[in-house]
């Protein structure tokens, strides 16, 4: 707890010990009085607000993730814990660079009331929230007192989605060509293995006769021979992108991911700074992304890519035209393959060499031509 005196308290003070001095030399009691008056007006603010409030503070976020732009709140709820009256003060909470004051009103013993307040999610990213800063202050403005209590919340803005469509025109091939999916997919048509039970899987597949030998259940574990399969090689160098393309791009990627895990594609998301992660749902995928940052390094762009051994579509999110010149190449790994420039002022759509080529300086405009690529 912080109790310290405002400019006021020492504006009175000053103006005391003035008039308590000049007092005593002129020989005017009423000023000494004037003296004795401000003194004892610091003296009883200081012991009005310096005693720590008795009260309990849960702050509760609402979603915990949200969309960016999206509205997102937080309930404070305040409880007296004590058996007398506790007198107002004002609850403040930092949110980023944002702060949020919430004007508490006086509480009945053991009364309790409920608050709440908007949070900032304009930019994407983990927005710490917290602690929560308790302040008083005595009618007279003279003394304030700040207590810190309660623990931090982090809410996760996710990147701005657009409407786009899924991938299409997949090269897709059998799973004797190489290894299958990272995960297992329930109700597909080829099995992969037996495997020890856990909780979620589905009772049909237990294989009964294995189980006996086993002495424990085992389950089947299936995959699809031709899920699609996309990946996506978002650019995080900051040679390549500014830090508001990069958002651009970010929202872009979420936009192509998220559809195509809607549609069962399998996906996995790679980085020159050293991401390389299987995709498992899109609210893991939206997570990653939040926290996805751009980092200095001069490695190249396509050295980060995965060899590629089952035929899927790419999709490369870069600044760096340069670094493109060697995706034809990559056609024999993947199809389609799909490369988006986000430092472009005129959105354009060009196929070459087997390679769409998308030039635009805004999600909307990139997430339209993504649309438009033939299958």
């Amino acid at each position: 707890m912080r109790t310290r005196l405002t400019p006021r308290a020492w504006g009175v003070l000053v103006g005391s010990i003035a008039l308590l001095v000049a007092g005593q030399l002129l020989g005017y009691p009423m000023l000494q009085v004037l003296a004795g008056a401000g003194l004892a007006a610091v003296l009883v603010s200081v012991l009005t607000v310096v005693r720590r409030p008795k009260v309990t503070v849960e702050r509760v976020l609402y979603p915990d993730r949200v969309e960016c732009g999206q509205p997102a709140l937080a309930r404070l709820m305040v409880r007296n814990e004590s058996t007398r009256r506790q007198p107002a003060f004002v609850a403040a909470d930092t949110a980023g660079a944002h702060q949020s004051e919430v004007a508490v009103t006086a509480l009945a013993p053991n009364g309790v009331a409920t608050y709440h307040y908007e949070l900032p999610t304009a930019r994407r990213g983990p927005l710490p929230v917290g602690p929560l800063l308790l302040r008083r202050s005595d009618p007279f403005g003279l003394v304030s007192c700040q207590v810190s209590i309660g623990s931090t919340a982090t809410l996760l803005v996710h990147p701005k989605r657009y409407a786009a469509r899924t991938a299409t025109g997949i090269r897709q091939r059998h799973h004797f060509e190489g290894p299958v999916s990272a995960g297992p997919l329930r109700g597909s048509i080829d099995l992969r293995r037996l495997r020890e039970y856990v909780p979620g899987d589905e009772v049909r597949h237990v294989h009964w006769k294995a189980s006996a030998r086993a002495g424990r259940l085992m389950v089947r574990e299936y995959v699809d021979p031709d899920q699609p399969r996309l990946q996506v090689l978002l650019d995080t160098r900051t040679s390549a992108l500014t830090a508001d393309q990069f958002d651009t791009a970010v929202s872009v990627a979420a936009s192509i991911l998220a559809v195509a895990a809607q549609s069962g594609q399998r996906l996995r998301l790679t980085t020159p700074c050293g991401t390389d992660h299987d995709v498992q749902s899109v609210s893991d995928l939206l997570d990653e992304l939040a926290r996805v940052e751009q980092a200095t390094t001069n490695s190249n762009l396509l050295e980060s890519l995965p060899v590629a051994r089952d035929g899927g579509a790419l999709v490369v999110l870069t600044g760096d035209t340069a670094g493109l010149a060697d995706v034809p190449n990559l056609r024999s790994s993947y199809r389609p393959v799909v490369c988006i420039d986000l430092t472009h002022d005129e959105p354009a759509l060009h196929t070459g060499a087997g390679v769409h080529v998308i030039h635009a300086d805004a999600a909307q405009k990139a997430v339209d031509a993504w649309n438009a690529v033939p299958a």
